[in-house]
């Protein structure tokens, strides 16, 4: 089994996709994951997202690799939901520039998720390397 990666923006933009999928396909190569699946949306709904976790629920995956934790999402309650699925699972969760991340459901995930909203928030470009 190999890793899926899971890229976002909020627009459609190939290169924002372009530079996440190139970040997420080195970080999978440096832990020794094969890429198994790639997921991508752009804008506010999240289906590949879905799809990313229901193969993960499945046990088609052993990884989850994002560029950056907002990628993930920007709401706390889909954040949790998506935590939970990676916890059930015993999936990791690695990000570029940060290796693996755990988050557990307490205070620090409400911190991490202030932080990524606030980048999110003050970014000036989409994701570039």
């Amino acid at each position: 089994m190999g890793a899926v990666i899971y890229t976002r923006s909020a627009r459609p933009n190939r290169a924002t996709h372009a530079h996440q999928r190139a970040a997420c396909h080195r970080l999978a190569a440096e832990l020794g994951y094969e890429v198994s699946g790639e997921f991508h949306d752009n804008g506010q709904t999240r289906p590949a997202l879905d799809q990313a976790l229901a193969t993960i629920r499945d046990r088609q995956a052993s990884a989850l690799v994002v560029a950056d934790l907002y990628r993930l999402s920007r709401s706390s309650t889909e954040f949790a939901r998506i935590i939970e699925a990676l916890n059930e699972a015993t999936v990791p969760l690695y990000v570029v520039g940060q290796g693996r991340v755990t988050l557990p459901a307490t205070t620090e995930l409400g911190i991490m998720l202030a932080i990524a909203e606030y980048e999110a928030e003050h970014s000036e470009e989409d994701f570039t390397l």
